[in-house]
């Protein structure tokens, strides 16, 4: 018997628009530029929340994805079904991987760890200095859950609809395909094993790329209209 195929969900995209808005409304919230960084690597949220100070060469300007913060096999008790967070390897051996990094991005953690110096400063000794790059005001691992709560309440106040965090790494692809990324490229830096993943998973062309490309064939349609217009 043959099972019928199973569709993808679809994967909404922020638009370019969009994407100004959300990066505009994410550098007001506390930690808001994580997805801001998001936008800049196509990370995966558990490698953001996973990011060590330690992972970053300042010298050659690139990081390197070592971990990601995963939630254990639940275990069951009295009260409920509970699950730890632990950092553990990437998923794939494609995950381990380095991802270069440009000065806009390297902007945006000098301000992480600017603001994460202050942080320091004001609770003192209650610090717990886990060497995260993203974390709460006291050092400690993020919630990946208060972080998806975050972000939707980034998307609420842009009137943004239908999207979740792992759309900014589709909207990274994407991006990068519109700007004519080669794939190979793309394939390595969102550590894809497979590049077909990269090519029809993740990019989603616009329809004002669409129209800009399709562009490209208007001479040869004016031909068509004056062979017409001569008929």
């Amino acid at each position: 018997m043959k099972l019928p195929k199973t569709s993808k969900p679809k994967i909404n995209v922020l638009t370019a628009e969009q994407e100004i808005a959300f990066i505009e409304q994410a550098s007001k919230t506390y930690m808001g530029i994580m997805y801001i960084f998001d936008l800049h690597t196509g990370m995966r949220l558990g490698e953001l929340l996973g990011l060590k100070w330690s992972d970053i060469d300042f010298e050659n300007d690139e990081l390197h994805v070592k971990r990601t913060l995963y939630k254990s096999k639940k275990t069951q008790t009295k009260q409920a079904l509970t699950g730890i967070w632990i950092f553990g390897d990437p998923k794939t051996e494609a995950g381990k991987r380095t991802i270069p990094l440009y000065d806009s991005t390297m902007e945006i953690l000098a301000k992480v760890y600017e603001q994460q110096e202050t942080n320091k400063q004001k609770a003192g000794a209650a610090y717990d200095d886990n060497d995260l790059v993203f974390c709460t005001q006291l050092g400690k691992p993020l919630e990946p859950n208060n972080m998806r709560r975050t972000f939707y309440s980034i998307c609420e106040k842009i009137e943004a609809k239908g999207l979740h965090p792992h759309c900014l790494r589709h909207t990274y692809a994407t991006r990068g395909a519109e700007k004519n990324v080669d794939m190979r490229a793309l394939q390595a830096v969102l550590g894809h094993a497979n590049i077909r993943e990269t090519i029809d998973t993740y990019t989603h062309p616009s329809n004002d790329f669409k129209r800009r490309e399709l562009m490209k064939l208007e001479n040869t349609q004016k031909d068509t209209m004056e062979i017409l217009g001569r008929g």
